[in-house]
């Protein structure tokens, strides 16, 4: 269980996000957005419940099929 700000949650879903830097604010703000209102449509929980995490990085750190892109 987690505690944050006097109220106890059993169930959290925890979505982290990893992309390239450079994304404005307001695109993670949207995305983070759609990802919150399809987790708790899917999973029927509350908004309150969502929590979005962005990753960001350098382009020189992500690789496919053991290229670097």
């Amino acid at each position: 269980m987690i505690l944050i700000t006097n109220v106890v949650y059993s169930f959290m879903p925890i979505v982290t996000v990893s992309l390239f830097g450079g994304r404005t604010q307001r695109e993670k703000d949207r995305l983070a957005e759609a990802i919150t209102e399809s987790v708790c449509k899917i999973l029927g929980v509350d908004k309150k419940e969502v929590v979005v995490i962005f990753q960001e990085g350098p382009h020189g750190n992500f690789y496919s099929e053991g290229v670097r892109l």
